[in-house]
């Protein structure tokens, strides 16, 4: 018995290896400058480790490769194709974006694809794919104007009174306090006032359920990497979805969830509107979004136009598919880039 076990363990692991390692050789077979595969993990094993963020090995890789327009790696058996010439990289995310619309890798997308919850973050627009990405992008681009983007001021200048007072409170206590933990909680304040239609006042109180479940939403744990990984073997995923098995923060995902459903249902029943996120994503979903005329676009924005008649209606889920992305894109960038423009401002006082 233990035989059979150990062979059917062996032939497993040699079918993964097979799998993973069988396009390895693929970027010097074509002369491209690249970082060599090795099993399991491809060019970087710290993605299965979990010892390395991988901002700092995309960082590692672009200072090894800085003298070439382009680099090649492997992410697990995946070939990637890597641009640091900043012309092409335009060449290839504006002016020639028709050609090249769908650049998630479909592995990738599958490893995403499994119980209800994991549904919802595939709905993101950077998970979409085809005229599924076409018809929110579309959809969605009415609302994030210049001049829309200026009527949410309002809401961030309420969380800035917040951060103010905040400050105020640590320099009166002379206490030294980490920068970016401050900025953090503007933030995630601002971020959910706009997208989420309410206010955690995360200053006031740190351990509410709202930023409990957001910390854990940008926490990766060894346990999230295991999960991820198994997606990659071949059959996990399609068990995962016959199950309804979500590997993707299930239980966080459904409170951010029922949050967004919750304000759109009681705006409906109220009449209630604030003119936040929220709104102007209802009024997609509603076909009754309005189209602004921009008068100081650049040739940049003008590259970026999207013209595209959107085939399917937008669902409550796509809007809180969007909010989740704009507070997973939007919370990490925002604080750290303020906290680093506070300290140069600290230097040069």
């Amino acid at each position: 018995m233990i035989l059979e076990i150990v062979l059917v363990v062996l032939v497993l692991f040699l079918l993964i290896y097979r799998y993973t390692t069988k396009q390895f050789g693929k970027w010097e077979s074509l002369g491209v400058p690249c970082i060599p595969g090795r099993f399991p993990g491809g060019s970087h094993n710290e993605l299965v480790l979990n010892s390395k963020a991988i901002n700092d090995m995309i960082k590692e890789d672009y200072f090894r490769f800085k003298d070439h327009d382009y680099y090649g790696t492997y992410m697990f058996g995946k070939p990637v194709l890597n641009i640091n010439n900043m012309e092409l990289i335009r060449e290839v995310l504006v002016k020639n974006f028709n050609s090249f619309v769908d650049r998630n890798d479909v592995n990738i997308l599958k490893a995403q694809d499994g119980g209800a919850m994991d549904q919802l973050w595939l709905k993101q627009l950077t998970s979409l794919t085809g005229d599924a990405w076409k018809d929110v992008r579309s959809t969605f681009s009415p609302i994030f104007t210049s001049g829309k983007m200026r009527g949410m001021l309002k809401f961030i200048v309420e969380v800035g009174g917040s951060l103010n007072t905040e400050f105020g409170a640590l320099a009166d206590s002379g206490e030294e306090f980490e920068l970016k933990d401050v900025f953090g909680k503007f933030s995630l304040d601002s971020l959910a006032t706009c997208a989420f239609g309410m206010n955690p006042n995360s200053f006031k109180d740190g351990q509410t359920m709202f930023v409990k479940n957001a910390a854990r939403i940008f926490r990766n744990s060894t346990l999230d990497q295991i999960n991820f990984v198994s997606r990659l073997i071949p059959g996990v995923q399609k068990l995962h979805k016959m199950l309804g098995i979500s590997i993707f923060k299930p239980k966080e995902t459904i409170f951010f969830r029922d949050i967004i459903k919750n304000v759109i249902k009681h705006r409906r029943e109220s009449g209630q509107r604030k003119n936040d996120l929220v709104d102007l994503m209802v009024d997609c979903m509603k076909n009754e979004a309005v189209h602004e005329k921009e008068t100081d676009i650049d040739q940049y924005h003008q590259d970026m136009k999207f013209a595209h008649e959107s085939k399917e209606n937008i669902t409550e889920d796509t809007i809180v598919a969007t909010a989740l992305v704009l507070l997973v894109a939007g919370y990490d960038t925002t604080g750290m880039t303020l906290s680093f423009l506070a300290y140069q401002m600290a230097k040069k006082s």
